[in-house]
């Protein structure tokens, strides 16, 4: 039987899907309670952020700081966010990767558990050696330009100076620090925001956010994403110097 956090995280996240209003929260939510009962919710204490871990044989763990007074739209996000992480790897049983990525040998999949074990990272990592090199750029390409897009639109957004904050720092130091990984999840993380906290639903924000998290949801759907081809020149030097900006990790 679930434990009282991780009963009261699902029925939230289902009273929440009834409660909206909006059609691409609706659509994630759909899809995100198809996993919910796969997932063990456990709140823990002090600040941060969540964390997920695959278990294997379908069966997730995800733990996510619950402070005292943590605002309603917070603490939905989180959960949205890192139930996201469940869905990718569903689709694209990618240890959380969001695109499918080669499988590791049982040699390499017993280096990796032997070195560090535990490490989802780690496995990660071993998974993106095996992508290559060209389609792991065109992701990255993508994923500069989206963020980019989105900072620029975000001032229109109507949302408090507070929020938007929020939202840069989701967008820069997620997406620096682990773009192959994060992705999904803080587009679904900030679409909740959006939602909860009255974006105006009429700017280039929304609208561009909304393509995206629709654009991710068709990929997961279709088990696989479509990227554009590279292009050289100019948008390819403006994704290069961006990219040096926000020290996006390449590989």
């Amino acid at each position: 039987m679930a434990d009282d956090s991780t009963a009261q995280d699902r029925q939230l996240l289902h009273d929440y899907s009834r409660e909206t209003r909006d059609p691409y929260v609706q659509r994630l939510l759909g899809e995100l309670l198809g996993h919910v009962n796969r997932a063990d919710f456990e709140r823990t204490t002090g600040a941060g952020g969540g964390n997920t871990r695959d278990l294997g044989h379908g069966r997730y763990a995800i733990s996510y700081a619950h402070p005292p007074g943590m605002p309603r739209s917070d603490h939905l996000a989180v959960m949205v966010h890192e139930l996201t992480h469940v869905a990718v790897n569903q689709a694209y049983d990618s240890r959380m990767l969001n695109f499918r990525a080669p499988q590791l040998s049982p040699a390499e999949d017993a280096r990796v558990r032997t070195e560090t074990p535990g490490r989802e990272e780690d496995y990660q990592n071993a998974r993106l050696g095996r992508v290559d090199a060209r389609r792991r750029d065109a992701f990255v390409d993508l994923v500069v330009g989206n963020v980019q897009r989105l900072l620029d639109e975000l001032p229109a957004s109507r949302l408090t100076p507070e929020r938007q904050r929020a939202i840069r720092t989701k967008l820069t130091d997620h997406m620096r620090a682990r773009p192959y990984h994060e992705y999904d999840g803080v587009l679904s993380h900030i679409l909740t925001w959006a939602d909860l906290d009255g974006a105006d639903r009429s700017s280039a924000f929304y609208r561009s956010l909304t393509a995206m998290v629709a654009q991710a949801a068709d990929w997961r759907a279709a088990g696989d994403i479509t990227l554009p081809r590279r292009r050289r020149g100019f948008i390819r030097r403006v994704g290069g110097a961006l990219g040096r900006a926000l020290h996006v990790f390449r590989r």
